[in-house]
C-alpha cells in the first residue's frame, strides 16, 4: 500500500482555502489502495497529522516518525494554493529528494503563478489577453500613464496570488493608488487590467492516461460586481452553471484551447484555465495549476458533470502521479 501527504496550509491568504481543499481529498483519496495523512506547511514548521497526534517532518528526507516507526512517502498530493505549493517553490524540494506530486512541475507553477510572465508567454501564441500594466513594487506608478494604457474600470490585483484575494475594480482615478497598495499587501507586484465584457467561463483539464483531458467549462455568474473571494466561496447570488450556457461550438473551442495551453505550459496534473468570452473573441484571464478543491469549487463540479464520482476523479488524480 503506498502512503500520500496530503500537503496543504501555506504562507499566504489562500490557507483557509487550502484547508479545505485537503480535507475534501482526504476523504476522497482511496482508502484501499493508498494511505494518506495530512500535511500542514507554514512558516512555523512542517507538520504531519496522525491519529491524534502532530509530529514535525523531517525535512532532510520528507518523513516522519511515529511510534518509533519511520514513515515514508511515495507520493504528494498538492492541496496548498498560493506559495509554496502553486509557485514552483515546494516542487523543487520534491524534485531535489525524488517524491513524485501530482501538480505542475517547477516551470510551469513559476510561470503561471507570474500572471504579468504568463500573459506574455501565451500571448505570443496567440492567445489573446487584456491590456495590462505592471505595478512593481517599490517603484513610483504615473495614474495618468496607467490609464492611458488601461482604460476606466479596470482591474487591479496581486500579480502573484489567487481566490481573487487583494482584487479591486477601480471606476475612477483616485482610487487607483489605494488599489495597487492594496494588491501588493496580498502579494508582490500588482498587475492592472482593462475592463473585459462578456461571459465568465473557466475550463478544468488534466492528464488522464497520459493525454490532457478537458473536465468541462463552468460559467460563472458573480453575485457581486465582479468574481472576487467573497462571490467564490461566501455569496449566495453567485451561479456556477456546469455546463455552460454557450454556443457548442465555442464551447468546443475553449475546450480545445484550454487543452492547448495546457501542453504549451507543459503541464502536470489538474489545471483550471479562467476566461471572458468577449465579442471579438476567448480572452484568457489566469492559469491555475493548483484549483480549488473545496465543496465550493469548480474542479469537483465538473468531475461529476463529467460522470466521474469524486473518489473516481481523485483515483484518476493520484495514478497520473505514479505514470
Amino acid at each position: 500500500m503506498r502512503t500520500i501527504a496530503i500537503i496543504y496550509g501555506g504562507f499566504s491568504g489562500e490557507r483557509v482555502i487550502s484547508e479545505r481543499s485537503a480535507q475534501v481529498s482526504k476523504q476522497n483519496i482511496d482508502s484501499k489502495n493508498y494511505r494518506s495523512f495530512l500535511v500542514d506547511i507554514s512558516r512555523e514548521g512542517w507538520f504531519c497529522h496522525i491519529e491524534d497526534e502532530i509530529i514535525p517532518i523531517d525535512k532532510n528526507d520528507f518523513t516522519v516518525t511515529f511510534k518509533g516507526e519511520k514513515v515514508s512517502f511515495d507520493g504528494v498530493f498538492c492541496a496548498i494554493h498560493g506559495t509554496p505549493g502553486e509557485d514552483g517553490k515546494i516542487q523543487g524540494y520534491f524534485d531535489s529528494i525524488g517524491i513524485p506530486y501530482n501538480n505542475c512541475g517547477v516551470l510551469a507553477s513559476a510561470l503561471t503563478f507570474d500572471k504579468a510572465a504568463c500573459n506574455r508567454y501565451l500571448s505570443a501564441s496567440g492567445v489573446k489577453v487584456a491590456k495590462s500594466y505592471l505595478a512593481r513594487l517599490g517603484t513610483e506608478n504615473d495614474t495618468k500613464a496607467i490609464i492611458d494604457r488601461v482604460g476606466l474600470p479596470c482591474f487591479v490585483k496581486p500579480n502573484d496570488g489567487g481566490s481573487s484575494i487583494g482584487v479591486t475594480k477601480v471606476k475612477e482615478a483616485s482610487q487607483l493608488m489605494d488599489a495597487i497598495e492594496h494588491a501588493q499587501s496580498e502579494g508582490v507586484d500588482a498587475l492592472i487590467e482593462s475592463l473585459l465584457v462578456g461571459v465568465e467561463v473557466s475550463c478544468g483539464c488534466m492528464k488522464i492516461q497520459g493525454q490532457a483531458k478537458s473536465l468541462g467549462i463552468t460559467e460563472i455568474v458573480p453575485g457581486n460586481e465582479f468574481f472576487d473571494f467573497e462571490s467564490k466561496y461566501n455569496h449566495a447570488g453567485t451561479k456556477e452553471i456546469t455546463p455552460a450556457r454557450i454556443e457548442s461550438g465555442l464551447y468546443t473551442e475553449v475546450e480545445n484551447l484550454t487543452e492547448q495551453i495546457y501542453e504549451w505550459l507543459h503541464c502536470k496534473g489538474m489545471i483550471r484555465v479562467d476566461y471572458m468570452i468577449c465579442d471579438n473573441g476567448i480572452y484568457l484571464i489566469e492559469v491555475n495549476t493548483t484549483p480549488g478543491l473545496s465543496e465550493a469549487s469548480i474542479i469537483p463540479a465538473q468531475a461529476k458533470n463529467a460522470g466521474y464520482s469524486l473518489e473516481q476523479f481523485f483515483q484518476l488524480a493520484v495514478d497520473e502521479m505514479f505514470r
